[in-house]
Parts: structure tokens; sequence; C-alpha cells
């Protein structure tokens, strides 16, 4: 029984490597297929073309400016969303009706549309700090419910066991409220720090933002470089990827019993 368990783990291993790399084969094929039957590099360009736009992105000193610029914003806003929701949901927790009063703000920035809240970024704000706010506008609400949801999850009578024996409040964070609270926590990073990347650089191509991957697209866009566009596409698909990937490595090592 245990060689048959063994053997189905290899085969779950390699089908987890394998299944992704052929889903990706198979959409490069029917791309491609599709260029082929359009017959226009203009609208739909091989994949040939894609290549070399992407490759030669690289040897471009703009490419590196524009990739750190809007990585630099993508940060500010995620790392400011993950802060004050992270502090809120802490505060919330403590004093439960402060909760009920922001209710009504997190559900308006939840549901507000984001090309309202881009149109108004942009009016109030110049064009980094509204790429910013509008990534931050919808991250916060994500991870500062998550995160409150999470600390309602934590098992109550393991709380008042630890006060009744009189542990430290520091020891109750490390060791109840954390390990309880961390895999929800770290399932809403991984839903939003792809999404945040996403929203920077959709607003960086309303904004026209200088310096950006956005304003990159937008060129390209402009001068009907579908290849270098679909090329500048695969750069914000590599990048959020990576994040994601960083995620689940921090994850690994934090929350070791998983």
């Amino acid at each position: 029984d245990n060689t048959r368990y063994m053997r189905k783990e290899k085969v779950y291993k390699a089908l987890n490597i394998t299944l992704p790399i052929a889903t990706l084969l198979v959409i490069i094929i029917v791309y491609a297929i599709i260029s082929l039957a359009v017959g226009i590099d203009m609208l739909v360009p091989s994949v040939p073309s894609i290549v070399k736009e992407f490759f030669a992105l690289f040897a471009k000193a703009s490419f590196y400016e524009s990739v750190g610029w809007t990585l630099l914003r993508a940060f500010i806003a995620y790392v400011s969303a993950f802060l004050l929701a992270a502090l809120l949901s802490g505060v919330t927790y403590s004093f439960k009706p402060l909760r009920s009063a922001l209710a009504p703000i997190v559900l308006i920035v939840r549901i507000m549309p984001t090309m309202s809240l881009i149109l108004l970024a942009l009016i109030w704000f110049d064009s980094f700090e509204a790429t910013v706010l509008v990534a931050f506008s919808v991250i916060f609400p994500m991870l500062y419910t998550s995160f409150a949801d999470a600390l309602e999850c934590v098992d109550k009578d393991l709380i008042e066991m630890a006060r009744v024996y009189g542990v430290s409040e520091r020891k109750q964070i490390l060791s109840l409220y954390l390990p309880q609270i961390a895999p929800n926590v770290f399932t809403a990073i991984k839903s939003s720090v792809g999404l945040n990347l996403k929203l920077v650089i959709a607003a960086e191509v309303l904004a026209q933002t200088a310096k950006s991957i956005g304003i990159e697209m937008q060129f390209a866009k402009l001068y009907v470089d579908t290849a270098q566009l679909l090329a500048w596409t695969a750069v914000a698909i590599i990048l959020g990827t990576v994040f994601e990937k960083i995620v689940v490595l921090i994850e690994k090592k934090a929350v070791k019993w998983k």
C-alpha cells in the first residue's frame, strides 16, 4: 500500500509539471493556427514575430526603466494596502463596533467601478499617484475583508484558555493567532498580488503614465504594432506569475505544517 501511494504521488507530481506545459503548448498551437488562417501579421502576428519582439525588448534601456517604474508603483500600492488592511483588521477585531462603522466605506470602495475610480484619480492626482491609488483602492478592501474574516475564525476557546493560563499577548499572537490566520492570509495574498500588477498597468494605459509598461502598450497600440503589444503582455504575465510563485515559496517556508 505504501509503495502504491508513493507511485501515485510521483504520478501526480509529474502531471502537475507536464499538464501546465501541455496546456501552454496547446494555446500556442491554437494561436498559431488562427494567425495562419487570418494571414495578416499586423492584425494577428505570427508566433516567431512575437518571440522576436519579446527578446528585442531586453536590448532596450527603456525596457528596464519602464518595468522598474511599474514595479515600484505596484509595490507602493500593494504594501500600502497590505499594511492598512492588517492594521485595521486588527483594530476592528479588538473593537467590533469599528468594523460596522467602516463597513459602508469598504463596501463603496469595493463595488465602485474601476473605470470611474481611474477617471476621478486622474482629475485629482498626477499619473504616478493615480495609478497607485487605483490599485490600492481595489486591493485594500479585498485584503481587509480577508484578514478580518480570518481573525473572526480564530478558535475562541483556545484564546480563552491561553488567557486563563496567563499566556502573554506576544505568545498568543505567535502561537495561536498567526498559525490560524496564516492560510487565509496567504490565500488572499496569492489572489491579489497578480491583480495588483494588472490594475497598475491598466491605470498606466489610461493615465498615459511616462516610463511604464502601460504607456509602452499604448504606443504599440497607436502604431498598430500588435507583435510588440503581445510581447509586453507576455512580460506582464511573466512578472505576475513570478510574484505569485514567490508568495507560494514564502508560504511553504512560513506555514510549515501545510
